[in-house]
């Protein structure tokens, strides 16, 4: 049996979860880790490289500049996925023994309710958000110098983290967000 990363996991599982079987490169993650990953879910006959067809995510450019995507095979989800059947959902299960995972110490714990990295741009918002007063859009944007739209986004990357972010209306500062309580801890969904 393959002994995998937790990002080797990972990559097979968003692919095992896409109707096309396709993988795409995670966020912050480089080309020569993307290589890597790949080269080695490759030699465990996991996964191929093939050209890539309209939908699918582009894994690598190739040398020609062809689109090249990541396709997961028959091992691959049956090393990683078996389903059950709920009547509410379509829930997918991972089927590895904790003894095949290679721990990889470097990666934060993959749960929804995950605390950033101290010192963080998101430590940061979730600092300035648990603050009594909270803090506008604007001022939330120039701390972590992003454009208005991606701090929107991290406002729901918290909610769904397990934040309760309240948004108050301020007659001279506009909008309002804080986290509800002041506390900086996620609750419980």
């Amino acid at each position: 049996m393959a002994r995998l990363t937790n990002t080797q996991l990972k990559v097979l599982s968003h692919a095992a979860e896409h109707g096309n079987g396709a993988a795409f490169v995670p966020e912050r993650m480089g080309v020569a880790a993307a290589r890597k990953i790949s080269e080695a879910l490759i030699e465990h006959k996991l996964m191929r490289e093939i050209l890539t067809k309209p939908g699918m995510p582009i894994w690598r450019k190739a040398e020609d500049g062809r689109s090249i995507s990541l396709v997961i095979l028959k091992a691959g989800r049956d090393l990683i996925l078996e389903h059950s059947q709920t009547p509410n959902s379509d829930r997918r299960i991972l089927r590895i023994k904790e003894s095949e995972v290679e721990p990889n110490r470097d990666l934060a714990p993959t749960t929804s309710l995950a605390q950033p990295r101290a010192g963080s741009k998101l430590a940061l918002v979730i600092a300035m958000l648990s603050n009594e007063a909270g803090s506008s859009l604007k001022a939330l944007a120039e701390m972590a110098g992003w454009l208005p739209h991606t701090t929107r986004a991290t406002l729901t990357g918290l909610r769904k983290r397990g934040f309760l972010i309240e948004r108050v209306k301020h007659d001279e500062l506009g909008t309002i967000y804080r986290i509800a309580g002041g506390s900086n801890t996620p609750v419980a969904a």
